[in-house]
């Protein structure tokens, strides 16, 4: 069975469909903002022609958040597509969907404001637009410096054909998870649409669908690197390893709850994983080094 899932990710995680998938998003994300933007013109200048989406925020700024939506989706399947390369790598990726995260909140915010009016211009607005950019920031910096790290690890002493099975492994949890990323994109879709028409019927905003794609993923991702964290102990089983496999498990975790959580623990969470990662893979990597020279 590993080995018929290893050679479907194979068939079909291939540059040439990535490339594919990747063009498609960039179709829909700017469809996407260019119907968003028409949709928000017709409400702002025939506002009787659509009475019933009278709920749809009418700033532009809105449609921004339509295409980040679609970019975040590229980045989350990316993720599940480089699983097989290495776990740190796959951490990585992981750090850089929640800074995208981070950075998209801002817009959802700053569309609620109206900027003709002076009188928004307070501490709240300040903290409400400031944090999202300071945090996404810090979290960039983060991100290059755990990646900057990753480049000093040192190379792993396991067995080509231990680590071959390994990747095998990694490469069908990557088949596995492509489905699941379907079947939660298209859940998150009937729900945004069920959503969408109760809005209409009772005049409340409908709640964002991506929590709830973000926050069953990243449930799923958590029992992933458990996985990894003891399939892993077949392959090299020091302490090193299962240490930082279990960090990782630990920050996963912590990205899960910055999902949901309201501002400003959402930044706190994050960065808190972030930071926990950079000195893991900093230990890690120092203690491979002093192990091997003692050696």
């Amino acid at each position: 069975m590993l080995q018929l899932l290893s050679n479907k990710y194979d068939q079909y995680m291939t540059p040439v469909n990535i490339r594919k998938v990747e063009r498609w998003t960039i179709m829909m994300a700017l469809g996407g903002f260019l119907l968003h933007l028409l949709l928000i013109f017709l409400l702002r200048n025939i506002p009787n022609m659509l009475p019933g989406l009278a709920i749809v925020s009418p700033n532009y700024l809105k449609a921004i958040f339509t295409p980040f939506s679609f970019v975040l989706f590229f980045e989350v399947f990316m993720l599940v597509v480089i699983l097989p390369r290495s776990i740190s790598v796959f951490i990585g990726k992981q750090f850089e969907i929640m800074t995208l995260i981070t950075l998209r909140s801002f817009f959802h915010d700053i569309a609620e404001y109206d900027l003709t009016k002076t009188e928004i211009y307070s501490f709240q607005f300040l903290k409400e637009t400031g944090m999202d950019i300071a945090g996404a920031l810090v979290m960039f910096f983060l991100t290059l410096v755990f990646f900057f790290i990753l480049q000093k690890k040192p190379k792993s002493g396991t067995s080509s054909q231990d680590r071959t099975k390994f990747i095998n492994l990694k490469k069908s949890l990557s088949v596995i998870l492509s489905v699941v990323l379907l079947l939660l994109s298209l859940q998150s879709f009937v729900m945004w649409g069920v959503n969408n028409l109760h809005a209409l019927q009772t005049g409340v905003e409908s709640h964002d669908p991506n929590h709830v794609f973000y926050q069953d993923f990243f449930n799923l991702m958590i029992f992933v690197d458990v996985l990894l964290l003891i399939v892993s102990l077949i392959y090299s089983g020091t302490y090193e390893v299962i240490f930082r496999n279990a960090c990782f498990i630990i920050l996963t975790i912590l990205i899960r709850i910055a999902i949901t959580a309201p501002k400003p623990y959402n930044i706190v969470f994050a960065l808190g994983a972030m930071l926990l990662g950079v000195l893991t893979m900093m230990l890690f990597v120092l203690f491979v080094r002093l192990k091997k020279e003692d050696i």
